[in-house]
């Protein structure tokens, strides 16, 4: 089983998958623990858009927008380096069958 984790950060909203079971915490007070994926994915959603709806997501600043594009130029570029020489292809070897 892959480790789960959902976070709303502006809530503190959490679900998180910890020994074969899901957690579901808000501002470190557990609401509930849950056999079955998809019921606390279910929860987690319900839980959410509640809260996105009462509070509305607030206007990103230019100087965040900023920020956000060069962190995600720099992520984008590794592996990526201008400065090295291209690595020569190897030839490839060529096999003949009689």
């Amino acid at each position: 089983m892959t480790a789960m984790r959902l976070y709303y950060a502006r809530a503190e909203l959490l679900l998180q998958s910890v020994d074969g079971e899901f957690h579901l915490e808000m501002a470190g007070k557990e609401l509930g623990r849950f056999k079955q994926e998809k019921k606390a994915v279910s929860t987690y959603n319900r839980i959410r858009k509640e809260l996105e709806q009462k509070e509305p997501p607030r206007e990103v600043t230019d100087a965040e927008r900023k920020r956000l594009l060069q962190e995600y130029m720099a992520n984008s570029l590794v592996g990526h380096n201008s400065w090295l020489e291209p690595q020569k292809k190897l030839a490839k070897s060529r096999v003949h069958h009689n």
